[in-house]
């Protein structure tokens, strides 16, 4: 592209611009139009579905009236005893009040078109009175079998609906056995009547022309594509315009059985065929819960909106091609320019195009390298601010301020005379340093110098500082000191950053405050005071905030329990534990009770303490290494430890395995340990086994534990665990039925895969290789 002359480069670009938007311009349109048209198409079918549900369902409606009218009149009560056909035709009386039955259901007939025939059928009777037969014997009237179907869908005092097929057989053909004639599909209405309209107790049966209702739904003035039909709940087609579909079950048909899982009353959905796009719509009535669902072309339909699209098309085209040649006419206009500055740049500079670029390849190469210099010139600034802004809180803290260059980043950052440094220690440190890598402990620490700055209230100035591995000080800056609201503030707002600490490092903290200072000269004196509280730690416990107090710092004495001392040592050369235990304990507590007591006495109290047992070792030629690990520094542990309690558990497990190791018959317990520590795995080795509850129930340390589990095997403890298993493994093998899955949870595995691995490890080869190889020996 930078070898392509500009004028060009314009000339695709404006191109580019012209198409792309106009492209996307047609697209979205004619999607868009050919959305809203199925949207409209959509809604007018539903619409003109529910014009023709209105039709259908008023023309029925009216059926059901006619023969509530007519059962009004009450003319069927001169017949209602008359069962025989012989009775009723031998009287003129009661011929006549069936001749006024049939004109009454003939007048029905005439007056709605939709209806094919009517019969009124008494309970018990020989005969039946018919629109299309007049007063026939049963026995030559069309099968009534159907009849016993329909009344069992009669619920309450109304009639029912029942789609079925109508014998057209006259008279004549029945009497002839001719019961195969032409048939018609009727939509029957079966009226029960009960005594709330009369007395008389028969049936009243109107059948109406099933064409007559699809013509309701299938009218062909709009759409001849179009089709209309209705079906009960269950898929049976009551009507269709395709006769032979109707009494069939539709429910296994897609579309059918998706209409019949929604749950609406109404709606549509499309459906894309092979060779066309289908529009289904339907409606959920209440009328004899019937639905009524048609279908339509849309191929057919949207063949108006079809052309409009593809008009719209052409007129984008002929829209492009002027805009093309608008497109050629502007960029060449626009180059002139860009050429005469290009020409004169290089006049100027006597700059030679060895590379054969165009115009805006060569400005662009030119502004390039002046904003290079430019960012490099920034960059270089803003690293030489922030080095000397860090530098200069460092050197702040240390009391060493080398020049007036950070002294005027000190004076920038506080403006202010009074100073308070705050150092947040991490509680647990060499936890916390073994989980988090430099990288994450580096993340962590920028983002905390950032929440708690945004912490403290807007009248001081803070800035946070690195001051030692898991350790973050806190200089703050004020303008006035009041020693009750000050001391408030800070406490409420060290709260709030304890908690911003364990949600970051999820480690909790312990925060030492410096007494207030003067001077830029009293903020190392600030730092002293801060990493003195913190040491406080050990008597305040974690998770504390400690305020420096220089009365107590003054009035410190120096203490040491040489008394407990002495009896510690004389617990531990008789073998009584809860006596030493006891006197340990009752050293932590004194130095607790001390309110004047300093943090090296204390170490040194519990130093000189280890000293003396480790003196008390050697005199009595027990080799410590044999006790405790080669590698562990009893000192440093103790110094790493936060509080006081820490320590005397520390060194509980200390004089613990000590004990343990001196006890009087050290071989002979040992042996017994040992047979207690072996008899409990043999019993328990199908559980998870925890090193912690074996020595609680032998009675000795958990140190001590793995040591005689080593000595004694070569192996660890899960080791030894394993191999128990393993051998389990191999038993129910060879002698059970059970399969590798139900032998894992046997002997205490969690899966498979724990099984095989073991078994290699401590038998070279997988379980079902032992299994075979087995089987062929014993062959």
């Amino acid at each position: 592209m930078k070898r392509i002359p500009v004028q060009i480069q314009l000339f695709m670009i404006l191109f580019l611009v012209l198409v792309i938007p106009m492209s996307i311009i047609s697209y979205y349109s004619s999607a868009s139009m050919m959305s809203y048209s199925e949207q409209e198409i959509a809604d007018s079918a539903l619409l003109k579905l529910d014009s023709g549900i209105a039709l259908n369902e008023f023309a029925l409606n009216n059926v059901i009236v006619d023969v509530l009218q007519m059962v009004k009149e009450n003319k069927f009560n001169t017949i209602k005893n008359i069962t025989s056909y012989t009775e009723l035709t031998s009287d003129y009386d009661t011929v006549n009040s069936a001749v006024n039955i049939l004109n009454s259901m003939n007048e029905i007939l005439s007056n709605d078109s939709t209806v094919y025939s009517i019969i009124f059928y008494l309970d018990n009777a020989d005969y039946a009175i018919s629109t299309n037969k007049g007063i026939v014997r049963l026995k030559y009237f069309e099968s009534m079998d159907w009849l016993e179907a329909a009344m069992d869908k009669i619920n309450g005092a109304g009639g029912v609906w029942f789609p079925r097929v109508l014998n057209k057989a006259t008279v004549t053909e029945i009497e002839k056995g001719l019961k195969y004639s032409e048939s018609i599909n009727v939509i029957s209405y079966v009226y029960r009547l009960n005594r709330l309209t009369t007395s008389t107790k028969g049936t009243i049966i109107v059948n109406v022309n099933e064409t007559k209702v699809s013509s309701f739904l299938n009218s062909n003035k709009h759409n001849s594509d179009s089709t209309g039909f209705i079906t009960d709940m269950d898929g049976n087609v009551i009507s269709h315009k395709d006769k032979s579909l109707i009494h069939k079950n539709l429910s296994e048909v897609n579309y059918v059985k998706d209409i019949l899982k929604n749950k609406a009353d109404s709606g549509y959905f499309y459906v894309n065929t092979e060779n066309e796009r289908i529009l289904y719509t339907f409606y959920k009535t209440p009328f004899n819960h019937w639905i009524y669902i048609t279908t339509y072309s849309m191929d057919t339909l949207l063949e108006k909106s079809n052309v409009v699209r593809t008009n719209f098309m052409i007129l984008t085209i002929v829209i492009i091609a002027i805009g093309t040649v608008i497109t050629v006419l502007v960029s060449i206009g626009f180059s002139k320019p860009m050429k005469q500055l290009v020409n004169s740049m290089k006049k100027q500079a006597g700059f030679e195009d060895r590379v054969n670029k165009n115009e805006l390849a060569y400005l662009t190469t030119a502004f390039e390298k002046i904003r290079e210099q430019e960012d490099g010139l920034n960059q270089l600034l803003k690293e030489r601010e922030k080095e000397t802004k860090y530098l200069a809180f460092h050197n702040l803290l240390t009391g060493e301020i080398a020049n007036s260059t950070e002294m005027e980043e000190i004076k920038k950052a506080f403006p202010y005379s009074h100073y308070i440094v705050a150092l947040v220690s991490v509680d647990n440190i060499k936890s916390y340093l073994k989980e988090a890598n430099p990288e994450t402990r580096s993340y962590q620490r920028y983002l905390l110098f950032d929440k708690f700055e945004n912490a403290f209230p807007e009248e001081y100035h803070v800035c946070c500082a690195r001051y030692e591995a898991g350790t973050i000080a806190i200089i703050i800056n004020m303008e006035y000191y009041d020693h009750i609201r000050v001391p408030r503030t800070l406490k409420n707002v060290l709260n709030q950053i304890k908690t911003i600490a364990l949600e970051v490092r999820g480690y909790t903290v312990t925060i030492g405050v410096s007494g207030v200072h003067n001077s830029y000269g009293g903020i190392k004196e600030c730092v002293y005071e801060a990493a003195e509280a913190v040491k406080q730690r050990l008597l305040a416990g974690r998770n504390s905030i400690i305020f420096w107090e220089s009365e107590k710092r003054e009035n410190k004495k120096f203490h040491y329990f040489y008394n407990s001392e002495k009896k510690i040592l004389n617990f531990l050369n008789n073998g009584d534990f809860e006596s030493l235990k006891s006197e340990l304990r009752k050293i932590v507590n004194q130095i607790k009770e001390e309110k004047d007591i300093s943090y090296d006495n204390i170490l040194l109290i519990f130093n000189q303490l280890v000293g003396a047992t480790i003196k008390f070792l050697v005199e009595h030629n027990i080799n410590t290494s044999k006790i405790f690990r080669s590698n562990i520094n009893i000192y440093s542990e103790i110094a790493g430890l936060d509080t006081v309690d820490e320590i005397e558990a520390y060194l509980t497990e200390i004089f613990k395995s000590i004990m343990d190791y001196t006890a009087p018959s050290g071989k002979n317990n040992e042996t017994k340990y040992c047979e207690q520590i072996f008899k409990y795995l043999r019993e328990h080795y199908k559980e998870d086994i925890i090193l912690e509850d074996i020595a609680e129930k032998v009675g000795i340390s958990y140190s001590y534990l793995r040591k005689l589990i080593k000595e004694e095997t070569g192996k660890s403890l899960n080791d030894n665990v394993n191999i128990l298993r393993i051998e389990e493994v191999k038993n129910l093998l060879l002698h059970s039925d059970l399969n590798i899955s139900q032998i894992a949870k046997e002997v205490g595995y969690r899966n498979i895969q724990s099984v095989i691995r073991f078994f290699k490890k401590y038998e070279g080869i997988s379980p079902s290789e032992f299994k075979n190889l087995k089987q062929e020996e014993s062959i």
